[in-house]
């Protein structure tokens, strides 16, 4: 029997002025969880890894999307591919992490051997079994696609194209970063997984707004001037805009001439983020990987134009700005299953502005429309 959506006791409104948030059960209620795999998650186009991963062939990069493992892996043709990672014999887990393979993917349970591009080129002690043919068995491919210089995959495979749903947030991602092709992995190109006893969905809200800014992140709001912060919102994704900084504030210090002289913060549905700070021409792509109902992971690349760590910064962002957040979202968690709380308002001002909750409304909107249906649209 499939799970019904809980009930919202007040409206999800179109417009966030009027509008109440998603209700406690949305982040509670393991049978919308479930949903959520299905009908997001596994639906959705997901963030892999930097195209710069996958350089010689035979390199490959694992990731987990509910429960589905898949990994992606540059052939011998310099094509890149994407599968489920599981042996067709008995579904043993082929691969793990990142790495290379250099001449095939050997199972490690029974040793059947893949080529690279998912063909079955090994099968042992198959040679006297009735009907038994090596095509019948390649792994079973995904969906991939290049999008902003980043390798995505879609378990779906009557998806549409991701740069035809957001073609929009590429043109807009090229247009404010002018040193967008010019970025490189740096050799500690992996982050994370940083686990967050929070789902996923209010690990996204927190990111999505930025009403506790000032409150919560005192030396962000040192930082970036809140006055002028803008906040936007489109199809499937939203832009955060902080046009004006301080070069001595309590965060860490940037100097007029070290890099990027403001901060650029793009979500893209469901669980996708880019992030770049002032005081480098650096950027962090990173994605919320939901784990169980009440836990998930944050986890990404750092590509930056010269590989120069700024220690300050990099000091700033993981053991205050990161603990900050954890901190917040934990709580909320916690606190969803308060018997006093179901929805909370939207807090939105008719400017629209930065501190305003219009890009959470736009979140949860997408949430519960793409529940409500088997897909989406942009």
């Amino acid at each position: 029997m499939a799970a019904e959506l809980p009930s919202l006791a007040q409206p999800l409104t179109d417009t966030p002025e009027t509008s109440f948030t998603l209700s406690s059960a949305y982040y509670t209620d393991p049978g919308v969880f479930e949903l959520e795999k299905e009908k997001i998650f596994h639906r959705s186009w997901q963030y892999v890894a930097p195209r710069q991963s996958f350089a010689s062939p035979g390199d490959y990069v694992v990731v987990d999307i509910c429960e589905q493992s898949v990994f992606v892996i540059l052939g011998d043709d310099f094509e890149l591919r994407a599968f489920y990672n599981v042996c067709r014999h008995r579904a043993h887990e082929l691969l793990q992490g990142q790495g290379n393979v250099a001449s095939a993917i050997v199972c490690p349970y029974h040793a059947w051997t893949y080529k690279k591009d998912g063909a079955l080129r090994h099968a042992r002690n198959t040679a006297d079994l009735a009907n038994f043919c090596l095509e019948d068995y390649s792994l079973k491919s995904i969906q991939l696609e290049e999008f902003v210089g980043c390798v995505f995959v879609n378990l779906d495979a009557e998806a549409q194209q991701l740069s035809d749903l957001v073609a929009d947030l590429e043109a807009d991602i090229r247009s404010r970063v002018p040193f967008l092709d010019s970025l490189r992995v740096p050799m500690a190109n992996t982050f994370g997984p940083t686990t967050i006893e929070a789902g996923w969905k209010v690990v996204v809200d927190n990111y999505v707004e930025c009403y506790h800014c000032e409150p919560a992140h005192p030396d962000f709001a040192s930082l970036i001037c809140m006055d002028d912060y803008q906040m936007e919102t489109f199809g499937l994704w939203s832009r955060q805009i902080g046009p004006r900084i301080r070069h001595k504030n309590s965060a860490y210090d940037v100097t007029a001439d070290q890099g990027y002289q403001g901060a650029l913060f793009w979500y893209l549905w469901p669980n996708t983020t880019f992030n770049i700070l002032p005081g480098a021409d650096e950027m962090n792509i990173s994605a919320v990987r939901p784990r169980s109902l009440t836990r998930s992971s944050f986890e990404g690349h750092n590509l930056s134009v010269d590989n120069k760590q700024n220690t300050a910064r990099s000091t700033y962002t993981a053991n205050v700005l990161a603990l900050e957040d954890i901190s917040l979202c934990e709580s909320v968690q916690r606190g969803l299953k308060s018997h006093s709380y179901d929805q909370g308002r939207i807090v939105a001002d008719k400017q629209l502005s930065g501190i305003s909750e219009h890009a959470l409304h736009h979140f949860h909107r997408l949430v519960h429309q793409t529940l409500q249906t088997t897909s989406y649209h942009s």
